[in-house]
């Protein structure tokens, strides 16, 4: 289904999003940015899981069914390495909300997939401190990922699907 109005095309998809088609001098107030884009992919995954009962955004994180918060970073590249960068002032909030909530650390890797990790291994890898850190991801084809930080890295390689399987833990 599809409206013209005011010059531009909006469109409903049967999914609910809406895409808005302007013409090249018109801004586009209802476009969809990079980060929507990427955290929408991220949550799309866990949605088809059957498993959100309820989502809410608190800026920057993601509560799901009331129990679980999770901070997305994402990363557009194509392949591995992928990385990520945390500000001191984010480093922070999530040092003060994870132990109010069980947290989660998303990194949207492109278009490859999704490395969870909780709170707790994050600052494993990447302890806060008063300047940016810079987290990274390794994968190679069907392989999982290994995730470094200024302090190490994780003792294990994290799968893929531990993305789709935070709600059940």
């Amino acid at each position: 289904m599809s409206r013209l109005y005011k010059k531009k095309v909006i469109i409903l998809t049967r999914f609910g999003t809406v895409v808005c088609l302007g013409l090249p001098s018109l801004g586009c107030e209802m476009a969809i940015k990079k980060q929507e884009f990427y955290e929408g992919a991220a949550l799309h995954l866990l949605a088809r899981t059957g498993g959100i009962a309820g989502i809410r955004y608190d800026a920057p994180f993601f509560l799901l069914n009331k129990s679980l918060q999770v901070h997305l970073k994402y990363c557009t590249k194509g392949r591995s390495p992928w990385g990520f960068t945390f500000t001191a002032d984010e480093q922070s909030l999530l040092r003060d909300k994870a132990p109010c909530l069980k947290t989660v650390i998303a990194f949207v890797c492109g278009e490859d997939g999704v490395a969870a990790v909780n709170y707790e291994d994050y600052a494993r890898i990447a302890a806060p401190r008063p300047s940016a850190v810079h987290i990274a991801c390794y994968r190679r084809h069907g392989e999982y990922y290994e995730v470094n930080g200024p302090d190490g890295k994780l003792d294990w390689k994290v799968s893929p699907s531990n993305w789709r399987r935070i709600l059940e833990s």
